[in-house]
């Protein structure tokens, strides 16, 4: 059951945490009423740059795209672990938290003209069509003003209210600045040595007038099948295979293929983390040569959008997502991220389309007014 109590005006007391540049991530599991929260009073963090080293780690994982020194993984170590609405607002309240004074700055150039987004399209849809790759994804950024009134705790209230079947979380560090999101995509999920994956690609607008899925979205979602395929494989995990099934995000549907396996305790999390990212829903095939494309010609630093976070060995479960449908927020503005994967098959205004959709998810939250303020 949710806590109701003045529900808005409780959670902006994330707003002051972020003021005060703590480390926290806040987040609930699709499906789950259940809120979690995890902090970090100590000013020191670990700053990762391999995935492998997160092997043996247990805290909150915010992971990029591309491992940098300016865009490390970050493990938040809790300090405290807490569950539920009341009993998290309940400690916020007695507990005074003290932060921190580094402050992160943005760098982004965001890609919000059609022309801009045009030109780069042109070299990825040339590269496609010259065989060099099955699939890349190009994504874009949109520079969004807040409101006066935004509050991203009152933002996260209300993703977990709007996409229940998604994960949502906000969480901040010093290095990563704020982010916030509603991500579809599970990387990976387990407790004991019971484990999944999915493959999620393909993309359709709920008012689509067609029930049947393109060609062009069916290979996007066989790429990524194949490639979740031959990582298992290469990891020598014996899983079992679902049918597609539709999944529904927000305004978005996708197709989803999801894997079942066993993990035995000799198998190593960042050494699965490896083979598993990035996947071609986020990245392209060839993997490694799409990755270079991507790092050459897309034109910015995807940052933390399309790495991962979650909650690593926590309470002995894992439960970690693609960083995807996010925006990365301060007080003034919002800096929200798209993508979709390109194929010889694609259209430059639908892929377009595809972009400013997906931004809807973000949007839908972000913009609202609280009614109780």
């Amino acid at each position: 059951m949710k806590f109701s109590h003045n529900q808005h005006f409780e959670y902006r007391i994330f707003d002051s945490l972020i003021d005060k540049n703590v480390s926290f991530a806040l987040y609930r599991l699709p499906g789950d009423y259940t809120v979690n929260f995890i902090i970090q009073n100590s000013p020191r963090r670990h700053l990762l740059r391999r995935l492998s080293d997160l092997n043996t780690k247990k805290g909150f994982v915010i992971a990029p795209f591309h491992i940098s020194e300016q865009s490390p993984i970050i493990l938040i170590e809790p300090d405290i672990t807490l569950k539920g609405e009341e009993i998290i607002f309940q400690f916020l309240d007695t507990n005074n938290i003290e932060g921190s004074l580094h402050n992160e700055s943005n760098d982004y150039s965001p890609v919000n003209s059609f022309d801009t987004y045009k030109d780069i399209y042109t070299k990825f849809h040339s590269a496609v069509n010259s065989n060099s790759f099955e699939k890349l994804v190009l994504s874009r950024t949109c520079d969004h003003e807040n409101d006066e009134s935004f509050s991203a705790g009152v933002s996260f209230d209300r993703a977990c209210d709007k996409y229940p079947e998604s994960f949502v979380y906000l969480c901040h560090t010093p290095e990563t600045g704020t982010w916030l999101g509603s991500s579809p995509e599970l990387l990976i999920s387990g407790q004991g040595d019971n484990w999944k994956t999915v493959a999620l690609a393909g993309t359709k607008n709920v008012s689509s007038t067609t029930s049947e899925w393109d060609e062009k979205n069916r290979m996007e979602q066989e790429i990524v099948v194949n490639y979740m395929q031959l990582q298992l494989q290469k990891a020598e995990l014996p899983f079992i295979q679902s049918e597609p099934t539709n999944l529904q995000a927000g305004n978005i549907i996708h197709l989803k293929t999801e894997f079942s396996f066993k993990m035995p305790d000799l198998m190593k999390i960042g050494n699965l983390l490896e083979l598993l990212h990035p996947s071609p829903a986020v990245c392209g095939f060839p993997k490694e040569e799409a990755f270079r494309f991507i790092l050459e010609n897309e034109g910015y630093d995807r940052q933390y959008y399309s790495g991962f976070l979650g909650c690593l060995d926590v309470d002995n479960k894992t439960d970690m997502y693609v960083n995807l449908r996010c925006t990365k927020v301060n007080k003034k503005s919002s800096l929200l991220f798209a993508g979709g994967g390109i194929l010889p098959s694609s259209d430059l205004e639908s892929e377009w389309e595809e972009t400013e959709n997906k931004m809807q998810t973000i949007l839908s939250i972000i913009e609202e007014t609280p009614l109780d303020l």
